[in-house]
Protein backbone atom coordinates (compact mmCIF):
# COMPACT_ATOMS: atom_id res chain seq x y z
CA UNK A 1 0.00 0.00 0.00
CA UNK A 2 2.88 2.63 0.62
CA UNK A 3 3.08 2.75 -3.62
CA UNK A 4 -0.14 4.17 -3.56
CA UNK A 5 1.45 8.00 -3.19
CA UNK A 6 3.15 7.44 -5.90
CA UNK A 7 0.11 8.36 -8.69
CA UNK A 8 0.09 11.89 -7.29
CA UNK A 9 2.45 14.66 -8.15
CA UNK A 10 4.93 12.55 -9.96
CA UNK A 11 5.20 10.63 -13.55
CA UNK A 12 6.06 7.09 -13.26
CA UNK A 13 9.02 6.14 -15.87
CA UNK A 14 11.86 3.62 -15.83
CA UNK A 15 14.98 5.67 -14.53
CA UNK A 16 15.41 8.78 -16.78
CA UNK A 17 19.77 7.89 -17.31
CA UNK A 18 21.53 4.73 -17.91
CA UNK A 19 22.61 2.45 -15.38
CA UNK A 20 26.11 3.12 -13.99
CA UNK A 21 26.44 6.57 -14.90
CA UNK A 22 28.66 9.08 -12.50
CA UNK A 23 27.24 11.19 -9.85
CA UNK A 24 27.98 14.73 -11.32
CA UNK A 25 25.68 17.34 -9.21
CA UNK A 26 26.73 18.61 -5.72
CA UNK A 27 23.18 18.90 -4.04
CA UNK A 28 21.66 20.43 -0.63
CA UNK A 29 18.85 18.49 1.01
CA UNK A 30 16.68 20.04 3.71
CA UNK A 31 13.99 18.18 5.74
CA UNK A 32 11.05 20.37 7.13
CA UNK A 33 11.12 21.30 10.76
CA UNK A 34 7.33 21.04 11.00
CA UNK A 35 6.68 17.31 10.33
CA UNK A 36 9.78 15.97 8.73
CA UNK A 37 7.24 14.76 5.78
CA UNK A 38 8.82 17.06 3.27
CA UNK A 39 12.06 17.05 1.56
CA UNK A 40 13.67 20.13 -0.52
CA UNK A 41 16.58 18.83 -2.69
CA UNK A 42 18.18 22.16 -4.47
CA UNK A 43 21.20 22.29 -6.56
CA UNK A 44 23.47 24.76 -8.87
CA UNK A 45 24.14 23.93 -12.40
CA UNK A 46 26.48 25.77 -14.67
CA UNK A 47 24.75 25.35 -17.59
CA UNK A 48 20.79 25.98 -18.43
CA UNK A 49 18.90 23.02 -17.22
CA UNK A 50 15.77 21.44 -15.96
CA UNK A 51 15.16 20.08 -12.34
CA UNK A 52 14.05 16.36 -11.79
CA UNK A 53 13.75 14.30 -8.72
CA UNK A 54 13.76 10.50 -9.51
CA UNK A 55 12.61 8.45 -6.61
CA UNK A 56 11.12 4.96 -5.29
CA UNK A 57 11.31 2.68 -2.89
CA UNK A 58 14.38 1.44 -4.26
CA UNK A 59 17.93 2.44 -6.47
CA UNK A 60 15.80 1.55 -9.69
CA UNK A 61 13.74 4.86 -8.60
CA UNK A 62 10.30 4.24 -11.11
CA UNK A 63 9.27 7.40 -10.81
CA UNK A 64 10.22 11.18 -11.12
CA UNK A 65 9.03 14.73 -9.99
CA UNK A 66 9.84 17.86 -11.68
CA UNK A 67 10.84 21.28 -10.25
CA UNK A 68 11.67 24.54 -10.20
CA UNK A 69 14.41 26.20 -12.12
CA UNK A 70 15.82 29.66 -11.59
CA UNK A 71 14.51 31.94 -14.95
CA UNK A 72 18.51 31.52 -15.73
CA UNK A 73 17.59 27.75 -15.49
CA UNK A 74 20.96 27.65 -13.32
CA UNK A 75 19.26 27.15 -9.93
CA UNK A 76 16.96 24.66 -9.14
CA UNK A 77 15.44 23.14 -6.18
CA UNK A 78 12.21 19.94 -5.98
CA UNK A 79 9.97 19.13 -3.21
CA UNK A 80 9.64 15.39 -2.33
CA UNK A 81 6.56 14.89 -0.37
CA UNK A 82 2.92 12.77 0.48
CA UNK A 83 5.46 9.58 1.18
CA UNK A 84 4.44 6.97 3.48
CA UNK A 85 6.43 7.00 6.56
CA UNK A 86 7.06 2.58 6.71
CA UNK A 87 9.16 3.56 3.08
CA UNK A 88 12.91 4.22 3.05
CA UNK A 89 12.75 6.20 -0.57
CA UNK A 90 15.54 6.19 -2.16
CA UNK A 91 15.73 9.55 -4.43
CA UNK A 92 18.47 11.41 -7.13
CA UNK A 93 18.33 15.16 -8.05
CA UNK A 94 18.74 15.02 -12.11
CA UNK A 95 19.30 18.42 -14.21
CA UNK A 96 19.00 17.54 -17.85
CA UNK A 97 20.28 20.07 -20.51
CA UNK A 98 21.07 20.36 -24.29
CA UNK A 99 25.03 19.78 -22.52
CA UNK A 100 24.27 15.85 -21.26
CA UNK A 101 22.88 14.89 -18.27
CA UNK A 102 23.46 15.20 -14.60
CA UNK A 103 22.69 13.61 -11.80
CA UNK A 104 23.47 13.59 -8.02
CA UNK A 105 24.27 10.21 -5.51
CA UNK A 106 21.79 8.17 -4.27
CA UNK A 107 20.27 9.25 -1.32
CA UNK A 108 17.41 8.15 1.47
CA UNK A 109 14.36 9.88 2.54
CA UNK A 110 11.96 8.16 5.12
CA UNK A 111 9.40 10.74 6.23
CA UNK A 112 8.83 10.75 10.12
CA UNK A 113 5.98 8.65 11.55
CA UNK A 114 2.46 10.94 12.35
CA UNK A 115 2.10 11.82 15.97
CA UNK A 116 0.61 9.85 18.56
CA UNK A 117 -2.31 11.82 18.83
CA UNK A 118 -3.20 11.49 14.65
CA UNK A 119 -4.12 8.45 14.06
CA UNK A 120 -4.59 5.92 10.90
CA UNK A 121 -7.53 5.42 9.38
CA UNK A 122 -9.43 2.20 9.08
CA UNK A 123 -9.52 1.45 5.65
CA UNK A 124 -11.18 -0.98 3.31
CA UNK A 125 -10.83 -0.67 -0.86
CA UNK A 126 -8.20 0.59 -2.54
CA UNK A 127 -7.85 4.71 -3.51
CA UNK A 128 -4.35 5.26 -4.61
CA UNK A 129 -4.97 9.25 -4.74
CA UNK A 130 -4.46 12.00 -1.36
CA UNK A 131 -7.15 12.98 0.81
CA UNK A 132 -6.68 16.76 2.16
CA UNK A 133 -9.13 17.29 5.42
CA UNK A 134 -8.91 19.23 8.86
CA UNK A 135 -9.26 16.32 11.75
CA UNK A 136 -10.97 17.54 14.61
CA UNK A 137 -10.54 15.78 17.91
CA UNK A 138 -8.88 15.02 21.13
CA UNK A 139 -6.29 16.86 19.17
CA UNK A 140 -6.89 18.96 15.69
CA UNK A 141 -5.19 18.80 12.72
CA UNK A 142 -4.74 19.73 8.90
CA UNK A 143 -3.75 16.56 7.55
CA UNK A 144 -3.35 14.64 4.22
CA UNK A 145 -4.13 10.85 4.28
CA UNK A 146 -2.94 8.36 1.53
CA UNK A 147 -4.94 5.79 0.21
CA UNK A 148 -4.17 3.15 3.11
CA UNK A 149 -5.01 5.57 5.56
CA UNK A 150 -1.91 6.67 6.63
CA UNK A 151 -1.32 10.32 7.67
CA UNK A 152 1.76 11.68 4.92
CA UNK A 153 1.71 14.87 5.89
CA UNK A 154 0.03 17.34 8.78
CA UNK A 155 0.45 20.46 10.61
CA UNK A 156 -0.99 19.97 14.38
CA UNK A 157 -4.06 23.14 15.06
CA UNK A 158 -4.57 22.78 18.65
CA UNK A 159 -3.87 20.03 21.45
CA UNK A 160 -7.63 20.28 21.28
CA UNK A 161 -11.13 20.41 19.88
CA UNK A 162 -11.29 23.32 17.44
CA UNK A 163 -13.24 24.26 14.58
CA UNK A 164 -11.38 23.92 11.82
CA UNK A 165 -13.91 22.98 8.99
CA UNK A 166 -12.30 23.91 5.33
CA UNK A 167 -8.47 22.83 4.47
CA UNK A 168 -7.46 23.95 0.44
CA UNK A 169 -4.59 23.27 -1.62
CA UNK A 170 -3.30 26.43 -2.53
CA UNK A 171 -3.67 27.79 -5.94
CA UNK A 172 0.10 27.21 -6.74
CA UNK A 173 -0.02 24.31 -5.01
CA UNK A 174 2.55 25.01 -2.57
CA UNK A 175 0.49 25.23 0.24
CA UNK A 176 -1.93 24.20 2.72
CA UNK A 177 -4.30 26.27 3.48
CA UNK A 178 -6.81 26.13 6.37
CA UNK A 179 -9.75 27.34 7.86
CA UNK A 180 -9.51 27.66 11.91
CA UNK A 181 -10.63 29.31 15.39
CA UNK A 182 -7.78 29.04 17.36
CA UNK A 183 -7.14 29.61 20.98
CA UNK A 184 -3.87 31.71 20.44
CA UNK A 185 -6.07 33.83 17.85
CA UNK A 186 -8.91 34.47 21.02
CA UNK A 187 -12.05 34.99 18.86
CA UNK A 188 -10.69 35.53 15.25
CA UNK A 189 -10.57 32.64 12.85
CA UNK A 190 -8.18 33.17 10.53
CA UNK A 191 -7.14 31.55 6.96
CA UNK A 192 -3.63 29.90 7.69
CA UNK A 193 -1.25 29.66 4.57
CA UNK A 194 0.75 26.52 5.84
CA UNK A 195 3.61 25.81 3.19
CA UNK A 196 4.48 22.08 2.08
CA UNK A 197 7.88 22.74 2.17
CA UNK A 198 7.73 23.97 5.80
CA UNK A 199 8.29 27.40 6.96
CA UNK A 200 6.64 30.02 8.98
CA UNK A 201 2.93 30.24 8.34
CA UNK A 202 1.18 33.50 6.90
CA UNK A 203 -2.33 34.40 8.53
CA UNK A 204 -5.05 36.20 7.00
CA UNK A 205 -7.59 37.18 9.43
CA UNK A 206 -11.53 37.14 8.62
CA UNK A 207 -13.70 38.90 11.39
CA UNK A 208 -16.39 36.81 12.19
CA UNK A 209 -15.73 34.35 9.31
CA UNK A 210 -16.88 30.21 9.37
CA UNK A 211 -17.02 27.53 7.80
CA UNK A 212 -15.36 28.07 4.14
CA UNK A 213 -13.45 30.34 1.85
CA UNK A 214 -12.18 30.02 -1.81
CA UNK A 215 -8.62 31.95 -2.42
CA UNK A 216 -9.08 34.30 -5.12
CA UNK A 217 -7.09 34.16 -8.21
CA UNK A 218 -6.34 37.90 -7.99
CA UNK A 219 -5.07 37.10 -4.85
CA UNK A 220 -6.67 37.28 -1.25
CA UNK A 221 -9.66 34.86 -0.29
CA UNK A 222 -13.49 35.21 -0.29
CA UNK A 223 -14.44 34.15 3.08
CA UNK A 224 -18.30 33.19 4.36
CA UNK A 225 -18.80 35.40 7.36
CA UNK A 226 -21.54 36.19 10.23
CA UNK A 227 -23.66 39.38 9.70
CA UNK A 228 -25.41 40.09 12.45
CA UNK A 229 -28.12 42.66 13.25
CA UNK A 230 -31.31 43.73 15.23
CA UNK A 231 -34.29 42.66 13.90
CA UNK A 232 -38.09 43.10 15.80
CA UNK A 233 -36.01 43.51 19.51
CA UNK A 234 -33.82 40.18 18.68
CA UNK A 235 -29.79 39.81 17.37
CA UNK A 236 -29.96 37.78 14.54
CA UNK A 237 -27.58 36.26 12.85
CA UNK A 238 -27.45 36.38 9.23
CA UNK A 239 -24.57 35.70 6.64
CA UNK A 240 -22.60 37.61 4.12
CA UNK A 241 -19.86 36.98 1.27
CA UNK A 242 -16.91 39.52 2.16
CA UNK A 243 -13.62 39.44 -0.17
CA UNK A 244 -10.51 40.03 1.84
CA UNK A 245 -7.57 41.65 0.29
CA UNK A 246 -3.97 40.87 1.13
CA UNK A 247 -3.25 44.61 1.71
CA UNK A 248 -5.68 44.28 4.14
CA UNK A 249 -8.71 45.86 2.81
CA UNK A 250 -11.82 43.86 1.91
CA UNK A 251 -15.68 44.04 0.09
CA UNK A 252 -18.99 43.08 1.10
CA UNK A 253 -20.03 40.95 -2.13
CA UNK A 254 -23.63 39.85 -0.82
CA UNK A 255 -25.78 39.21 2.53
CA UNK A 256 -28.81 37.58 3.36
CA UNK A 257 -29.78 41.09 4.71
CA UNK A 258 -30.16 42.01 0.93
CA UNK A 259 -32.45 39.41 -0.19
CA UNK A 260 -35.48 38.52 2.73
CA UNK A 261 -35.98 39.31 6.27
CA UNK A 262 -35.99 36.69 8.94
CA UNK A 263 -39.25 34.74 9.70
CA UNK A 264 -40.27 33.24 12.97
CA UNK A 265 -37.44 34.82 14.80
CA UNK A 266 -38.27 33.68 18.12
CA UNK A 267 -38.49 30.09 16.82
CA UNK A 268 -34.91 30.37 16.14
CA UNK A 269 -32.28 28.55 18.12
CA UNK A 270 -30.15 30.75 20.51
CA UNK A 271 -26.85 30.40 20.29
CA UNK A 272 -24.44 30.46 23.16
CA UNK A 273 -23.99 34.24 22.31
CA UNK A 274 -27.48 34.54 22.60
CA UNK A 275 -27.97 35.74 18.42
CA UNK A 276 -30.72 33.82 16.67
CA UNK A 277 -28.93 31.43 14.09
CA UNK A 278 -30.86 32.46 11.59
CA UNK A 279 -29.87 31.44 7.58
CA UNK A 280 -26.44 29.34 9.16
CA UNK A 281 -24.69 29.76 5.42
CA UNK A 282 -21.88 26.89 5.35
CA UNK A 283 -20.22 26.43 1.84
CA UNK A 284 -18.86 28.64 -0.29
CA UNK A 285 -18.12 27.69 -4.08
CA UNK A 286 -17.55 29.51 -7.56
CA UNK A 287 -18.50 29.12 -11.37
CA UNK A 288 -18.63 31.37 -14.10
CA UNK A 289 -17.81 34.26 -11.68
CA UNK A 290 -20.76 33.57 -9.45
CA UNK A 291 -20.34 32.67 -6.11
CA UNK A 292 -22.66 29.66 -4.75
CA UNK A 293 -23.65 29.63 -1.16
CA UNK A 294 -25.73 26.78 0.55
CA UNK A 295 -28.02 27.56 3.79
CA UNK A 296 -28.41 24.94 6.09
CA UNK A 297 -31.65 26.27 8.10
CA UNK A 298 -33.32 28.05 4.90
CA UNK A 299 -32.13 24.86 2.74
CA UNK A 300 -31.57 26.91 -0.01
CA UNK A 301 -28.95 27.03 -2.56
CA UNK A 302 -28.42 30.76 -3.84
CA UNK A 303 -26.38 31.69 -6.85
CA UNK A 304 -24.49 35.23 -6.35
CA UNK A 305 -23.41 37.54 -9.29
CA UNK A 306 -19.60 37.71 -7.90
CA UNK A 307 -18.94 41.34 -9.32
CA UNK A 308 -22.28 42.87 -8.21
CA UNK A 309 -23.37 41.05 -5.33
CA UNK A 310 -26.94 40.54 -7.59
CA UNK A 311 -28.91 37.19 -6.91
CA UNK A 312 -29.18 35.48 -9.61
CA UNK A 313 -31.09 32.27 -8.77
CA UNK A 314 -32.38 30.71 -5.25
CA UNK A 315 -32.65 27.11 -5.05
CA UNK A 316 -35.37 26.26 -2.67
CA UNK A 317 -38.82 26.44 -1.55
CA UNK A 318 -40.23 29.23 -1.17
CA UNK A 319 -42.62 32.39 -3.05
CA UNK A 320 -40.25 35.29 -3.43
CA UNK A 321 -36.92 33.22 -4.68
CA UNK A 322 -36.06 33.50 -8.34
CA UNK A 323 -36.21 30.00 -8.66
CA UNK A 324 -38.16 27.62 -6.73
CA UNK A 325 -38.28 24.05 -7.58
CA UNK A 326 -38.83 20.36 -6.08
CA UNK A 327 -38.95 19.17 -2.92
CA UNK A 328 -36.07 21.07 -1.36
CA UNK A 329 -33.15 19.69 -0.28
CA UNK A 330 -33.57 19.59 3.85
CA UNK A 331 -30.98 21.16 6.10
CA UNK A 332 -27.51 20.50 3.74
CA UNK A 333 -24.29 21.28 3.16
CA UNK A 334 -21.17 22.26 0.77
CA UNK A 335 -23.03 22.55 -2.45
CA UNK A 336 -20.32 22.43 -5.50
CA UNK A 337 -21.11 23.55 -8.87
CA UNK A 338 -20.54 21.43 -12.35
CA UNK A 339 -21.61 21.44 -15.18
CA UNK A 340 -25.26 21.12 -16.25
CA UNK A 341 -26.15 20.82 -12.16
CA UNK A 342 -24.47 20.74 -8.49
CA UNK A 343 -23.31 18.41 -6.11
CA UNK A 344 -24.73 18.92 -2.87
CA UNK A 345 -24.41 16.88 0.83
CA UNK A 346 -27.86 16.56 2.20
CA UNK A 347 -27.71 16.24 6.32
CA UNK A 348 -31.25 15.49 6.69
CA UNK A 349 -31.78 15.34 10.17
CA UNK A 350 -34.97 13.84 11.24
CA UNK A 351 -36.82 14.78 14.23
CA UNK A 352 -38.32 10.87 15.03
CA UNK A 353 -34.46 9.73 15.50
CA UNK A 354 -34.08 8.17 11.91
CA UNK A 355 -31.38 10.77 10.82
CA UNK A 356 -29.60 10.07 7.65
CA UNK A 357 -27.09 12.03 5.40
CA UNK A 358 -26.66 11.64 1.36
CA UNK A 359 -24.66 12.56 -1.24
CA UNK A 360 -27.24 14.29 -4.28
CA UNK A 361 -26.46 15.44 -7.92
CA UNK A 362 -28.63 17.71 -9.55
CA UNK A 363 -29.47 18.41 -13.25
CA UNK A 364 -30.15 22.22 -13.70
CA UNK A 365 -31.39 24.52 -15.99
CA UNK A 366 -31.33 28.11 -14.67
CA UNK A 367 -33.01 29.40 -18.36
CA UNK A 368 -36.45 27.23 -17.43
CA UNK A 369 -35.95 27.76 -13.69
CA UNK A 370 -35.82 23.49 -13.19
CA UNK A 371 -33.67 21.23 -11.60
CA UNK A 372 -34.14 17.74 -10.43
CA UNK A 373 -31.93 14.76 -9.00
CA UNK A 374 -29.27 12.50 -10.94
CA UNK A 375 -28.43 10.17 -8.83
CA UNK A 376 -28.06 10.23 -4.53
CA UNK A 377 -25.98 7.77 -2.66
CA UNK A 378 -26.95 7.18 0.87
CA UNK A 379 -24.96 5.03 3.40
CA UNK A 380 -26.25 3.12 5.73
CA UNK A 381 -28.57 5.22 8.75
CA UNK A 382 -25.87 4.75 11.22
CA UNK A 383 -23.50 6.82 8.88
CA UNK A 384 -25.16 10.30 9.23
CA UNK A 385 -24.01 13.85 10.46
CA UNK A 386 -25.89 17.07 10.97
CA UNK A 387 -22.42 19.09 10.91
CA UNK A 388 -20.44 19.21 7.69
CA UNK A 389 -20.23 16.62 4.93
CA UNK A 390 -19.30 17.00 1.54
CA UNK A 391 -19.10 15.44 -2.52
CA UNK A 392 -16.46 15.90 -4.23
CA UNK A 393 -15.98 14.80 -8.80
CA UNK A 394 -12.70 12.75 -9.57
CA UNK A 395 -10.95 14.09 -12.70
CA UNK A 396 -10.96 10.16 -13.72
CA UNK A 397 -14.61 9.83 -12.79
CA UNK A 398 -16.57 8.71 -9.33
CA UNK A 399 -16.83 10.64 -6.52
CA UNK A 400 -15.22 11.43 -2.94
CA UNK A 401 -17.81 11.85 0.13
CA UNK A 402 -17.10 12.89 3.27
CA UNK A 403 -18.96 12.77 6.26
CA UNK A 404 -18.32 15.37 8.05
CA UNK A 405 -18.31 14.74 11.90
CA UNK A 406 -19.23 11.29 11.86
CA UNK A 407 -15.80 10.14 11.00
CA UNK A 408 -15.63 8.66 7.35
CA UNK A 409 -15.36 8.79 3.89
CA UNK A 410 -16.27 7.29 1.04
CA UNK A 411 -15.09 6.68 -2.76
CA UNK A 412 -17.65 5.79 -5.38
CA UNK A 413 -16.88 4.89 -8.59
CA UNK A 414 -18.91 5.99 -12.23
CA UNK A 415 -21.60 3.70 -11.01
CA UNK A 416 -21.14 4.98 -7.52
CA UNK A 417 -20.66 1.57 -6.45
CA UNK A 418 -18.41 2.02 -2.97
CA UNK A 419 -14.69 1.15 -4.15
CA UNK A 420 -13.04 2.61 -0.90
CA UNK A 421 -13.42 3.33 2.49
CA UNK A 422 -12.43 4.87 5.33
CA UNK A 423 -13.04 5.70 8.83
CA UNK A 424 -11.72 8.04 11.65
CA UNK A 425 -11.22 6.66 15.45
CA UNK A 426 -14.08 7.30 17.52
CA UNK A 427 -14.11 10.99 18.73
CA UNK A 428 -13.09 12.37 15.63
CA UNK A 429 -14.08 14.08 12.85
CA UNK A 430 -13.63 15.19 9.26
CA UNK A 431 -13.91 19.21 7.77
CA UNK A 432 -14.62 19.47 4.11
CA UNK A 433 -11.89 16.72 2.52
CA UNK A 434 -10.37 17.13 -0.82
CA UNK A 435 -8.52 14.85 -3.29
CA UNK A 436 -5.21 16.03 -4.24
CA UNK A 437 -3.34 15.53 -7.15
CA UNK A 438 -0.25 17.38 -6.56
CA UNK A 439 2.05 17.74 -3.86
CA UNK A 440 5.49 16.96 -4.40
CA UNK A 441 7.00 19.79 -6.96
CA UNK A 442 7.81 23.63 -6.53
CA UNK A 443 9.05 24.67 -3.29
Amino acid sequence: MTMLSLALACHSAPSLLPDGEAAALDVEARLDEDSETALTVAWTTETTSEAILEYGPDDDYGAFVEGWSSDDGLDHAVVLAGLSADEEWHWRAVSRSADGDLVSADAVFQPADPPNDLANLEVSGEFDHLVLTPVMGDASFAAIYNGAGEPVWWRKLSTSMVMATQARMSLDGKAVLVMASLPELGTSVAIIRMPVAGGEPTITYTPSGHHDFLELPSGGYAALVHDVRTFEGYSVEGDAIVEFALDGTSRTVWSTWDVRDPDHVESMATLVSGDRDWTHTNSLAMLDGNYWVSSYRLCTVSIIHGASGALVAELGTGDDVALVGGDGFGPQHAVLPIAGGFLLFNNRPRNDGDSWSEAVQYDLNLREGTYSRAWNYEADRSVSTRMLGNIEPLAGGGHLVAWGSAGRMTLLDEDHDVTWEAAAPLGSGFGYAHVVTELSGQP
